[in-house]
């Protein structure tokens, strides 16, 4: 574990001092598990929209992946948009 420091506006201090409290966590622990829980959320996002785009283009048998892919790779990318 890294130790680093953050500033927190004084909105989020006194939700975090609340939650410390209820939950009977440092402030710490509540923000790393908050961390870590929308940051795991995030990815996994990620990862399934990677996962629902596969075969996107199965149904496209016009559509040259080489060719398209070729050109892409040609100069700058930006101009072949």
């Amino acid at each position: 574990m890294r130790r680093t420091q953050i500033y927190l506006d004084d909105e989020i201090y006194e939700i975090l001092k609340k939650e410390s409290l209820i939950a009977g966590k440092s402030t710490s622990q509540i923000i790393r598990e908050n961390l870590k829980k929308n940051l795991l959320n995030k990815r996994n996002k990620i990862s399934d929209a990677i996962d629902n785009s596969k075969g996107a283009w199965k149904d496209r048998p016009d559509f040259k992946i080489n060719y398209f892919v070729r050109k892409l790779r040609k100069g700058n990318r930006i101009d072949n948009f």
